[in-house]
C-alpha cells in the first residue's frame, strides 16, 4: 500500500533502493503469430512466471536475410495480429522496437544503403538498455535458438550474452521422459551442455549467469494432429486446421484482409 507523502518526508527519509523492473523480451516473426500450441502458449507461460514484471513481444521488422525480405506480411499487419493475440494477457506489451532501432541505425541513409543495413539482437539490446537503463532485460529463447547463440552462430553472439548479462529463459516443449524422442533427448543434453559452457566462461569473470530452463505445457501438435506453426497457417484455407493453429481473432484478421492462402494473388 502506498501512502501519500510530502516532499518534506522524502528529504527526511531516504527511500530504499528499488529493484529494477524485470522485462522479458520475446522476439518472433509473427507471420502469423500462432495460438495456444505456439506463440500464445509461450507468452502466456512467460507472463505467468513470477520472475517478470512485463513480457515485451518484439516482432521482427526486417529479416536479417535479404532473400526472405519482402516475403513477410507487412510489419503493421504483424503488429496488429500480435496485439489481437496477446490482448488478454496482463503485463504483455507488443513493441515496435525493431522498427525504431532500424530507423535510428539507417537515419540519413539513401534507399540503396538502407537495403544493406542489418539490425541484429545486439543493436536492439543496446538501444533498449540506453533508452531504459532502469530496466533489467532477460531474453526468452527456444532451445534450438539458445544452442545456436551459445555456439556463436548469431551475429555478435558474445555481445548479446553480455548485454543481457547472461539472463536467459530457455523454453522447451513439455515432454514426458518416457515419451521423449531421441531428438528431444539430444536437445535436452545440448541445452545442459550450453549452460555448463556459459557457466565456465562466466566463472572467470565477475558476472553471474541467470539461465532458467522452463517447459511449456502447450503441445506443438494439436488434438487433431495438426502441426502448430506459422508456415502451416500460411499455406491453408482449411478453417478446421486454422482454428487449431490460430486464435479466432487472428484467423478473422487474416480472412478479412485476404492474407496468405486467402489471397487472390496466389
Amino acid at each position: 500500500i502506498y501512502h501519500s507523502h510530502s516532499m518534506m518526508d522524502d528529504k527526511q527519509h531516504h527511500r530504499p533502493k528499488r529493484r529494477k523492473r524485470r522485462v522479458c523480451l520475446f522476439g518472433l516473426s509473427a507471420d502469423p503469430p500462432t495460438g495456444h500450441g505456439g506463440h500464445l502458449g509461450i507468452v502466456a507461460h512467460l507472463a505467468s512466471m513470477e520472475m517478470f514484471d512485463e513480457v515485451r513481444v518484439i516482432p521482427v521488422y526486417r529479416h536479417m536475410f535479404a532473400s526472405k525480405r519482402g516475403k513477410q506480411a507487412p510489419f503493421q499487419s504483424r503488429i496488429q495480429m500480435c496485439q489481437l493475440l496477446f490482448k488478454d494477457i496482463p503485463n504483455v506489451i507488443v513493441s515496435e522496437a525493431e522498427r525504431i532501432c532500424f530507423e535510428r541505425v539507417s537515419d540519413g541513409l539513401d534507399v540503396e544503403h538502407k537495403e544493406s543495413v542489418r539490425v541484429g539482437t545486439a543493436d536492439l539490446l543496446t538501444m533498449l538498455i540506453t533508452d531504459e537503463p532502469n530496466l533489467e532485460f532477460t531474453l526468452a529463447l527456444g532451445a534450438d535458438t539458445f544452442i545456436d547463440l551459445v555456439n556463436g552462430k548469431w551475429r555478435r553472439s558474445e555481445d548479446v550474452l553480455q548485454l543481457v548479462e547472461y539472463r536467459i529463459v530457455v523454453f522447451r516443449r513439455l515432454v514426458e521422459e518416457d515419451n521423449a524422442s531421441s531428438e528431444e533427448l539430444k536437445q535436452h543434453d545440448e541445452v545442459k551442455e550450453c549452460i555448463a559452457k556459459l557457466q565456465q566462461k562466466v566463472d572467470s569473470t565477475t558476472a553471474t549467469t541467470t539461465i532458467t530452463v522452463t517447459q511449456i505445457p502447450s503441445a506443438t501438435k494439436s488434438d487433431i494432429g495438426v502441426s502448430v506453426s506459422s508456415s502451416a497457417a500460411r499455406n491453408t484455407t482449411d478453417e478446421t486446421v486454422l482454428r487449431e493453429i490460430l486464435s479466432a481473432d487472428v484467423l478473422d484478421y487474416i480472412r478479412e484482409r485476404k492474407m496468405y492462402a486467402f489471397s487472390d494473388f496466389r
